[in-house]
């Protein structure tokens, strides 16, 4: 639990002038920022500090000798959304739009190539931080058969037990439930779930997708909750209580 206002950032990758670069800037716009040279530290701090958001290099090689102890950063990501609902900035000197799609799909929520402007990444951040405090959701608290949802605090329950969403995850469950029966097309929810931080793609609507069901579904496999609509979109069905 954090005991100060400022928000915590951790980076993660190998490149130390970079790291250092981008952590003296984080500082000066007044960020408490932590950095990690390889993914097994980068989970390590993860796993004992609670962070607003994780910067991490995609294309981690692993400081460790032996191969079967490198991670890269990839398997950091599945990790990191295994095992909580932080929200991630993927950094990669790779930019081809099926690294991004896999990415976005994973569970980033967003991608930023290098060579990269410090002032772009940093607009970058505070628009995935915003999200977590997002007031343009409104305050009316949601409550349906099986679901209630609460956007000021951004929360889930299912059947009254609590579920944890990602932000973009809330982002897209929040905007199909304020409007039930309605179908949304996926350009619509990329808009709202991204906010057009960068060119994303409906596959990665469709992931996201598959993440909520997963998570809010009874069989995620024949879902109710969320149907897909063949050729349009997805539409929300739980009727209010």
């Amino acid at each position: 639990m954090k005991t100060t206002t400022k928000q915590h950032i951790l980076i993660v990758d190998d490149d130390v002038e970079l790291l250092e670069e981008v952590k003296e800037y984080l500082e000066r716009q007044g960020f408490t920022v932590v950095s990690a040279i390889d993914g097994r530290a980068g989970i390590a701090h993860a796993k004992s500090t609670d962070f607003d958001l994780v910067i991490l290099d995609l294309n981690l090689p692993g400081t460790q000798p032996q191969k079967e102890l490198s991670m890269d950063g990839i398997e950091v990501l599945r990790i990191l959304r295994e095992t909580g609902n932080v929200p991630v900035l993927m950094l990669s000197a790779t930019n081809i739009a099926s690294v991004k799609v896999m990415t976005l799909t994973l569970g980033a929520d967003d991608y930023v190539p290098k060579p990269f402007d410090l002032h772009e990444l940093g607009a970058r951040i505070k628009a995935i931080l915003r999200r977590g405090g997002d007031d343009t959701l409104g305050d009316r608290i949601l409550t349906f058969s099986q679901l209630k949802l609460d956007p000021g605090e951004r929360r889930v329950w299912k059947d009254g037990a609590p579920v944890a969403l990602t932000s973009i995850e809330f982002d897209i469950l929040h905007t199909l439930a304020q409007q039930p029966e309605h179908v949304f097309s996926r350009q619509k929810l990329i808009d709202v779930a991204w906010k057009g931080s960068y060119e994303c793609v409906p596959k990665a609507v469709d992931v996201h997708i598959g993440h909520i069901r997963k998570k809010i579904e009874s069989d995620p496999a024949q879902p109710v909750l969320i149907v897909t609509v063949r050729g349009s979109g997805y539409r929300f069905e739980d009727v209010p209580a």
